[in-house]
């Protein structure tokens, strides 16, 4: 049996012609359908139109219903035929991520491919997954280093499963003054226990409208934190505890709060080495430690473990920290004084 759906109306037409042997010319002329509209039909590239339909029927004494279905059948054939290939196309993004999204009970193990890919655009607010695959100009990021399309797609899906988890927050009208004010505690909560001070960061946070996540690295990113502005005066601020470091931690989520302080609504901050992403950096580091202190500090150009952990208690931060600054202005080497600050950092939520 012929599948109907296969075959766009103007296969039917021309088939009508042949037989009644007429040119496309008379039959214009005999239904009033133009010549132009008539060959587009029949070529397979314009459409039945309900007035295309209600003349076809009045010709060949039938109904409207009748060109009107084959039409739509043929659209539906064809849509299916595309949505498959975006499917596809989706899978070939969504697939390396599967387990991730299996361990997080976004997707079940035995789901086949069709049905990951829809709970993953569901999960995206997205038609496609493909629509994630380039830059978002209103992301500022915390240590991103591939371009690549998929790093695209999976830096924007993971900013995506934030979202969704800060928009479940209640928190208040962003306060940029009272987040300011905040610093010093804010700075505080380095040298207190992971295990505790998140419950306390996160009502800082939200007193100042700013929902603090703390999200699972996504494999194959390299993200450390991001902002993104989700209302009018609400922003998101998220952090990843990528590679399970204090210093790594700390720096993230001072490097986004001079992003939501500097209000970079819609201002694409990657961290490439350019100048603004240096400048934003310089910036949470002084946050952390003053300059005019960090600038006594290296004077001495003596940076002894002990030196260091007095210089941080002083300050009353993470000897880590310290260090960390240390290595970006090439003051001390890697690997000397790693094995005192560098240490495992897990945040329990």
């Amino acid at each position: 049996m012929l599948n109907f759906r296969k075959f766009h109306p103007g296969v039917y037409i021309k088939d009508s012609l042949d037989a009644l042997e007429m040119t496309a010319r008379e039959f214009s002329i005999r239904t009033g359908i133009s010549e132009r509209t008539l060959s587009a039909i029949i070529n397979g590239e314009g459409k039945v139109t309900f007035d295309v339909a209600y003349k076809l029927a009045k010709f060949f004494d039938d109904s409207v219903e009748v060109w009107m279905n084959l039409q739509s059948q043929y659209d539906t054939y064809i849509r299916g035929k595309l949505i498959q290939e975006e499917i596809d196309k989706d899978w070939a993004l969504v697939h390396d991520i599967k387990d991730f999204l299996v361990q997080y009970g976004f997707v079940q193990e035995n789901d086949t491919k069709d049905v990951i890919v829809d709970k993953t655009r569901k999960l995206a607010r997205v038609n496609n997954l493909t629509s994630l695959n380039s830059p978002d100009p209103f992301v500022c990021f915390k240590n991103i280093e591939a371009q690549e399309d998929t790093k695209y797609f999976l830096q924007n899906f993971w900013v995506a499963l934030a979202l969704n988890k800060a928009r479940e927050k209640e928190i208040a009208p962003f306060n940029r003054k009272k987040l300011k004010e905040s610093i010093k505690e804010i700075r505080s909560l380095t040298l207190a226990d992971p295990k505790f001070f998140f419950t306390r960061l996160d009502e800082i946070f939200s007193e100042c409208g700013v929902s603090f996540v703390l999200m699972p690295n996504l494999p194959n990113t390299t993200i450390y934190g991001a902002t993104k502005w989700f209302s009018k005066d609400k922003v998101m601020l998220a952090v990843t505890n990528l590679g399970e470091r204090s210093e790594y931690f700390w720096l993230a989520v001072f490097h986004e709060i001079v992003h939501i302080l500097m209000e970079h609504k819609r201002e694409m901050l990657f961290s490439l080495g350019g100048i603004d992403d240096d400048y934003t950096e310089q910036m949470a580091f002084d946050m952390l430690i003053p300059s005019d202190k960090w600038a006594e500090f290296i004077k001495n150009e003596r940076f002894s473990s002990r030196v260091i952990q007095e210089f941080a208690a002083k300050q009353g931060i993470l000897p880590s920290i310290v260090v960390a600054r240390l290595h970006k202005e090439n003051l001390a080497p890697y690997g000397k004084l790693d094995r005192f600050y560098y240490v495992p950092y897990r945040i329990q939520k």
